[in-house]
C-alpha cells in the first residue's frame, strides 16, 4: 500500500538530514585525528578543527559538545576498528601461534595505515601498557581488552607447547611496549622503512623472546620469517 506523500516527506526529510550529519561527523573526526597527531590533545583548537574539516564551529557544535568529546569520538571509532579485527582473528580455526602471528601482524599494520591515529597515540606520553595513565575510558576499556586477549592467546601458545612457561599477562605488556618503541621509531625515521618489514621484525623479536628454541626454527619458517639465525 503506497503511503500518503506527506507521511513520506517527513520521513524523506529527516533520512537526508541523518545523512548531514554522519558526514559532518566523519569529516570532524578526520580533521580532529590529524590535528590531535600534530599537536596533541592540549594544543589542538577547536577552531582549526572546525576551518581544517570545512565546517563552521556553529556545524561543529552541533554535532559535538565539547574537544573532549570530539577525541573521545575519535578514539572510540578507530579503537572499535581494532577491536572488530581482532576479535575476527580469534573466531578463526587456527593453531594458536598462527592467532598470535597473525593478530600481531595486524594490530602494527593497521596503526601504519592510519598514521594520523598512531601519532596521536603516541603524543600521549604513556606506555601502552599502562592503562591507568591513558586520557579517555575508550583507550582504557580498548587497552584493558586487547592486553587481555592478547594474554590468552599467549597463554593458549604456551599450553600448546610453542612459547617458554612465563607470566602470559607480562609477556603481553612487554610486547605492547615494545610495539609501541618500534611504531615510534618507524614514525620519527619519516615513515620511509616497508611497512611490511617492520612488521616482520616484530614478529621475529617476539618470536625470539618467547619460543620455545626447539619449536623456533619451525615456526619462523611456517610464518614465512626465514631460519633462527
Amino acid at each position: 500500500m503506497l503511503m500518503p506523500t506527506a507521511e513520506i516527506a517527513p520521513k524523506a526529510r529527516k533520512s537526508l538530514k541523518d545523512k548531514k550529519r554522519d558526514l559532518y561527523r566523519e569529516a570532524i573526526l578526520d580533521s580532529a585525528e590529524r590535528v590531535f597527531g600534530e599537536v596533541g590533545y592540549e594544543a589542538t583548537k577547536v577552531q582549526r578543527v572546525a576551518a581544517e574539516a570545512g565546517v563552521s564551529l556553529t556545524t561543529l557544535y552541533s554535532v559535538f559538545e565539547s574537544k573532549w568529546e570530539i577525541y573521545r569520538a575519535v578514539n572510540r571509532r578507530r579503537l572499535s576498528e581494532v577491536m572488530v579485527l581482532a576479535q575476527g582473528i580469534l573466531q578463526e580455526d587456527a593453531p594458536s601461534i598462527e592467532m598470535l602471528i597473525a593478530g600481531t601482524r595486524m594490530q602494527l599494520a593497521f596503526f601504519m595505515k592510519r598514521r594520523d591515529f598512531l601519532r596521536m597515540q603516541l603524543k600521549e606520553v604513556t606506555a601502552w601498557s599502562t592503562i591507568e595513565l591513558l586520557r579517555s575510558p575508550e583507550q582504557v576499556e580498548a587497552l584493558g581488552a586487547g592486553l587481555q586477549l592478547f594474554a590468552d592467546i599467549l597463554r593458549r601458545c604456551i599450553e600448546d607447547g610453542y612459547l617458554i612457561d612465563d607470566d602470559p599477562e607480562l609477556m603481553a605488556r612487554i610486547v605492547i611496549v615494545s610495539q609501541q618503541v618500534r611504531l615510534a621509531m618507524w614514525m620519527d625515521r619519516g615513515c620511509k622503512q616497508d611497512a611490511k618489514h617492520v612488521t616482520d621484525q616484530a614478529i621475529r623479536h617476539m618470536l625470539r623472546s618467547y619460543c620455545r628454541p626447539e619449536r623456533l626454527a619451525s615456526v619462523l619458517e611456517s610464518a614465512g620469517l626465514g631460519d633462527a639465525s
